[in-house]
């Protein structure tokens, strides 16, 4: 659902197909860069939770109210994951 959606508003195949080494490729900007490590600190917050490194590179990069949106999202995404696997309902596309 979400890489048709993608490719529809122009996404590359090649960033699609690179999001999983995306600390590896020069393909995503610093700027997305950080929102990747964000949502992936905030995902498996048991780890580690939000890195001061990760806080710090973000405050340079961003101001604190679109930190706060970035984290509202990302977190919002994994409640309705939560839900979707823990109801067993079918993804509609």
């Amino acid at each position: 659902m979400h890489i048709k959606d993608a490719l529809k508003y122009g996404e590359t195949q090649e960033r699609i197909f690179l999001l999983d080494a995306w600390k590896e490729t020069d393909l995503f900007s610093e700027e997305e860069k950080v929102i990747l490590s964000i949502t992936e600190e905030i995902t498996f917050i048991h780890q580690s939770g939000l890195t001061d490194n990760t806080y710090n590179r973000v405050i340079k990069l961003f101001s604190e109210t679109y930190l706060a949106q970035i984290i509202m999202a990302v977190t919002m995404i994994n409640v309705w994951n939560r839900i979707a696997i823990s109801t067993h309902k079918p993804i509609i596309h």
